[in-house]
């Protein structure tokens, strides 16, 4: 889930919340695999954070050794102080 407070046109901040869509690990590194599931690399990825539009976390590959890795959350947007998906991620 990514939660964020948001500036609405009148300039009022407003607390939304949007699922992550489609994002998995894939051995290590975060994947989009498939836009129309609910995320599940919060399983086995921890340390996550989220700077501007791109998504770090530490996950495990399938040996068990830790990866970094991260993702670029494409086509999320603030509509209105909303968080929304506005195109396929």
């Amino acid at each position: 889930m990514l939660s964020a407070n948001c500036r609405r046109i009148n300039g009022s901040f407003n607390r939304t919340s949007l699922v992550l869509q489609g994002i998995e690990n894939i051995d290590g590194t975060l994947r989009v695999t498939n836009p129309a599931q609910v995320s599940n690399y919060q399983l086995s990825c921890d340390r996550l954070g989220i700077q501007g539009n791109v998504l770090q976390a530490i996950c495990k590959r399938r040996d068990g050794t830790p990866n970094r890795t991260s993702l670029v959350l494409n086509g999320i947007e603030n509509i209105n102080g909303i968080l929304k998906y506005t195109s396929t991620p």
